[in-house]
């Protein structure tokens, strides 16, 4: 019996389980690729992982958008995550620099 209702179908996300920031690093860059092509609550989902990650990783800023991105796919009505996909892509952008510094 399958469950037709599973909204992962098809959907792979790398495992997340990061020693440090590098590895979250890593593994968000390839979460947001996944995030382009999801529907929202898959996005949701994938936000949430990296908010974890991001919290236990110590990235802050990360986390706090990354866990914007998960309110707004959940919120109902029409969504526009545009600003906050830019949001996270920056956050993710200034603690690489951070790191590089």
């Amino acid at each position: 019996m399958s469950d037709s209702g599973s909204k992962f179908t098809g959907v792979v996300a790398p495992p997340l389980a990061p020693i440090g920031v590098n590895d979250m690093l890593r593994d968000a860059d390839a979460l947001l690729e996944l995030m382009g092509k999801e529907p929202l609550g898959v996005v949701a989902d994938l936000a949430n992982t990296l908010t974890v990650s991001a919290h236990e990783a110590g990235a802050w800023d990360i986390e706090e958008a990354a866990s914007n991105v998960r309110r707004l796919a959940l919120s109902h009505g029409p969504v526009a995550l545009t600003g906050a996909m830019r949001a996270l892509t920056d956050a993710i952008a200034r603690t690489e620099r951070a790191l590089a510094a």
